[in-house]
């Protein structure tokens, strides 16, 4: 069993996997993270498809949000939610930097996905970690 990985980095969806000795998070993970496993590895850079990133990232949040992880993966799996938090906040930033035509603002805004996004990647990471045990 394969643990999905989708983590919104700029305009870039970045797949990866791993086993897990806990198939049935890992199945739960998977069908939890598909509003973002969904849409292409290409996403645009106009304001509606960052809301739209935005609202797949918080869905997928929120769908985290339901599951049980082992009671030894609690800790990583809540600073994935945290991050994924992060992450929706700031795919948000972007849309309404985009829509004030504001290159400095965008930039700022940008910036702060990467930061952001990165956290994210290191908290999948440590969950899948402690899901493989």
């Amino acid at each position: 069993m394969k643990l999905t990985s989708p983590v919104a980095l700029l305009v870039l969806l970045v797949m990866a996997g791993c086993g897990g000795s806990n198939d049935s998070f890992t199945e739960e993970y998977n069908d939890a993270v598909k509003p973002l496993a969904e849409l292409k590895t290409g996403v645009g850079s106009s304001a509606a498809e960052f809301d739209r990133l935005a609202s797949r990232t918080e869905q997928t949040r929120e769908n985290l949000a339901d599951l049980d992880p082992p009671d030894e993966a609690q800790e990583e799996m809540d600073k994935l939610l945290a991050g994924l938090e992060g992450v929706t906040r700031d795919l948000s930033a972007v849309a309404d930097a985009v829509r004030a035509k504001d290159p400095a603002e965008q930039a700022d805004a940008a910036k702060q996905l990467v930061k952001s996004s990165a956290e994210v990647q290191q908290a999948e990471s440590a969950l899948q970690q402690a899901v493989e045990g």
